[in-house]
This record gives C-alpha cells, sequence and structure tokens, in this order.
C-alpha cells in the first residue's frame, strides 16, 4: 500500500515537476551568467590578459547584465501577455544564447558589454515570466517549492560558473554554457501551454489538454471550470483598463509590497557580492580566493535546496524575515573586517572572519531572500494584472540591481569598503519590520483565496 501512495503521488506531480525542472534548467543559465564576472573579471583585468580590462570597464561590464535585464523585462510582460508563459520561457533562452556566442567570438571589452546586455535580456524576461508560468500550472501545496528549486537553479549556475571560472578559459566555458540551450529550447517546446493563457486566447481544447497533462489526476472539467470562472472574473480589458486595476486598495497594497521585495533582494548587496565575490576575498587578504569563492557558491546551492522544503513548511514571512537577519549579520561582519583592515589592525585569530561572513550570507541569502520574492509574485495576483505586475517588480529589481552594481565601486572611492557594506546591512535589517507589519502569509492558499485576503485587508 506504501508503494501504491508513492507512485500515485508521483503520478500527480510529475508533469508539474518536469516543468519545474525545466525552468530550474534555465535559471541554472542565468546563474552562470550573473556568476560570470566573479572569476573572470580579476583575470581579465590582470596585466598579462589578451583582452584587458581597465577597472572602469570591468565595472560596465558587471554592471550591464542589469541593465539589460531592465529592458528584458519589458520584452518578458509583452511576450507573456501575447504569446503565453510557456513560449515566453522559450524565447528566454535566444538572448542567454546570443550572450555566450558574443563571449566566445570577444575581441574588446564593447563585445563583452553586448554580451551582458544580451544575458541581462535573458534575465529579465524570465524573471517576469517563471513565477507566473509555475504559478499557472502547479498545484498550491507544492507552488512554493517549485518557485525555490528554480531559484536553486540560479544558485548551482553560479558555482559552476565559480569552477570553470577557475580553471577555463573564458572562451572554453561559454562554448560549454551554449550547447545545453539547444536541449532546453526542445523542452519547452514540448510542454503544453498554461491552461490560464489557453483560456483567455478561449483555446478551450487546447486547456482542457493542458489541464489532462498538468493536472492529471484532477476531474479535467472541474478544473476547466474553476480555472475558466478564475479568468472571466477579471474580464478580457484593454490595457489602459488593466492599468486601472492597480488604483484598487488589494491590488495596489500586492504591488507595493512585490517592488519592494524585489527592490530589497537587489539592495541587500548581493549583486555586489555574486560579481566581485574573488576581489573582495583578495582585498580581505584571503588565501585561495578562487578556491573559496566555489566553497561558498556551493554553500549557497545547499541554501537553495533547504529552501525548497522550508518555503512550504515555514511560511514565506518567517522565512523571509530570518533570511534578512541572516543577511545582515554576514554583511557586518564583512564591515568589521574591512573596519580593522583600514585601521591596519592585524588579528591572526580573526582571519576567518570574512570566509565566515561570506558563508552566512551566501546561506541566509539564499534560504529565504532569494525564493520569497518570487513565490509572492507567483500567488498574488489575480491574472489580468498579473503580467503587468511582474513587469513592473522585474524592472523595480533591475533598476536596484544596475544602480547597486554600479555604483559598487565608486561608493567604496567614496565611503570606504567598510562603509559599503555596513550600508548595506542596515539596508537589509528593514526587511524585518517591513515584513512583520504588511506582508501577509501566503503559504498553502490557492490564487483566489490569496485575492479574498488581500480584499479582507
Amino acid at each position: 500500500m506504501i508503494q501504491v501512495a508513492k507512485k500515485t503521488t508521483l503520478q500527480k506531480y510529475f508533469p508539474q515537476l518536469v516543468a519545474g525542472l525545466g525552468v530550474t534548467m534555465v535559471l541554472v543559465q542565468l546563474g552562470l551568467s550573473s556568476g560570470w564576472s566573479s572569476p573572470y573579471l580579476p583575470k581579465l583585468q590582470h596585466p598579462d590578459s589578451a583582452l584587458r580590462l581597465t577597472a572602469d570597464e570591468a565595472s560596465w561590464v558587471a554592471s550591464l547584465l542589469n541593465l539589460g535585464r531592465f529592458c528584458g523585462a519589458f520584452c518578458g510582460a509583452l511576450a507573456v501577455n501575447y504569446c503565453g508563459t510557456k513560449r515566453t520561457m522559450l524565447f528566454n533562452l535566444i538572448p542567454v544564447s546570443m550572450c555566450w556566442l558574443l563571449t566566445i567570438l570577444a575581441r574588446d571589452a564593447r563585445w563583452l558589454y553586448a554580451a551582458r546586455f544580451s544575458g541581462g535580456l535573458g534575465l529579465g524576461m524570465t524573471y517576469s515570466s517563471f513565477p507566473l508560468y509555475l504559478g499557472e500550472v502547479s498545484f498550491p501545496e507544492i507552488r512554493g517549492s517549485l518557485v525555490s528549486m528554480a531559484s536553486c537553479g540560479g544558485t548551482f549556475g553560479v558555482m559552476l560558473s565559480n569552477i570553470a571560472g577557475k580553471y577555463l578559459a573564458m572562451e572554453v566555458s561559454a562554448s560549454i554554457y551554449l550547447a545545453p540551450c539547444l536541449v532546453f529550447i526542445a523542452l519547452f517546446w514540448w510542454l503544453p501551454e498554461s491552461p490560464h493563457y489557453l483560456i483567455k486566447k478561449k483555446d478551450f481544447k487546447a486547456a482542457k489538454a493542458s489541464i489532462s497533462w498538468y493536472r492529471a489526476d484532477h476531474n479535467v472539467e472541474e478544473e476547466f471550470e474553476s480555472v475558466q470562472q478564475f479568468i472571466n472574473a477579471a474580464k478580457e480589458q484593454s490595457f489602459t483598463e488593466k492599468l486601472a486595476e492597480f488604483k484598487k486598495p488589494a491590488i495596489r497594497r500586492a504591488t507595493i509590497l512585490v517592488i519592494l521585495l524585489w527592490t530589497f533582494m537587489q539592495i541587500c548587496g548581493f549583486n555586489n557580492v555574486l560579481f566581485y565575490m574573488v576581489q573582495i576575498l583578495q582585498d580581505s587578504k584571503v588565501n585561495n580566493p578562487e578556491d573559496f569563492a566555489m566553497y561558498v557558491s556551493a554553500a549557497g546551492v545547499a541554501a537553495s535546496t533547504l529552501s525548497i522544503v522550508m518555503i512550504d513548511r515555514c511560511g514565506r514571512r518567517w522565512l523571509l524575515i530570518v533570511s534578512s537577519i541572516g543577511v545582515s549579520v554576514g554583511l557586518a561582519g564583512l564591515g568589521a573586517h574591512f573596519l580593522l583592515l583600514d585601521q591596519e589592525e592585524t588579528f591572526p585569530n580573526l582571519h576567518w572572519l570574512p570566509i565566515i561572513s561570506l558563508f552566512v550570507f551566501e546561506i541566509a541569502f539564499f534560504v529565504g531572500l532569494m525564493s520569497v520574492p518570487s513565490a509572492v509574485l507567483s500567488e498574488i495576483f489575480p491574472s489580468n494584472v498579473k503580467c503587468i505586475a511582474a513587469c513592473f517588480a522585474s524592472l523595480a529589481g533591475a533598476i536596484a540591481a544596475f544602480a547597486s552594481t554600479r555604483s559598487f565601486q565608486p561608493f567604496i572611492g567614496l565611503m570606504g569598503t567598510s562603509n559599503v557594506f555596513f550600508m548595506h546591512a542596515g539596508i537589509t535589517l528593514l526587511i524585518v519590520p517591513y515584513a512583520i507589519i504588511f506582508m501577509p502569509e501566503t503559504k498553502g492558499k490557492t490564487l483566489q483565496q490569496i485575492q479574498e485576503l488581500l480584499t479582507r485587508r
């Protein structure tokens, strides 16, 4: 009987797990592009580099990923609205593939600018679409886990990028990264479009086939009626009418909540640590910085895996609170270490402080701050405004990420490294009272129940 129950559970969730794994593989590609700058920028700034970058050029190479993400957010929102969430996931792989192709062909900084901007387009498009796709095809009880699993893919990609960056030339690693994109394109070509999109387009036959595949253990007609009622409740509207929906208190509160979550996620210093991890370790006087960058990235993968389980057991709000406190502690530890270095103090017993601080930061960030905003975005908006809300969130995240990354080196010159990390620690700590006071718990609730909860607040 136990074996039968397990088989039934697997059959119930298998199609959604396939979709979740496909999204995870796309996020692996984004993790590879995000983690690329940490091992390669120090090499490209070395005097012996064939393609040598100045410090200013390196700063642009790091930050242009997030500028491309800003533009990608618009493209992703348009693609979701007109092509559906599944097809958008397919389209996302085109600029990602271009990123690696341009990296292979790079002969000067301008090629890398174009490569990073193209990778950012894929990043922005993906973050505008993948939470919506998983929110539409998954059961409420595993929705958060699937979103966390996808976020784990990004972390895994960062780790792989740090490993490859130590041992492989830039052109070789980019060639390896390019090959799997073709596999992922084939997977998303085969997967059905989400039933929500098909019903909105009045392709009812395809919608029922989609429900039959994604939710095989459900009564197809009943599930079809349920989704159709939810879609019909948000009648077909023009773009102007959809924007007017954001004046409603529930949707306005949800929008502010999500925009702030995505902004906090980017200005907590994550991008700066991610893009400059090897350099931060070098400046911390740590031996073998590339090795420790790999170890820290591996800890992030473990934390992302843990978040898959914790997000649907502990809930979104408390996971975010604990994560924010941990991130602040890690950043404060880095700030304290650089403060001692600035004062030319030597404490042999504290040589471990920057390493432990980075481990605390990485684990805490990927347990909650990385996964919770995407999970909340996937479940808190009605279908008629979801793609616009995702665009707003992705735009806010892109602006915050670009501003944070581009200003990192100038702020260090202006304030000193220690004060930059203390600043990020203080900003991140603001998430705690915000989450306690304003963030509703959405764990285990259907999309319809969450809207009712927001309407009552």
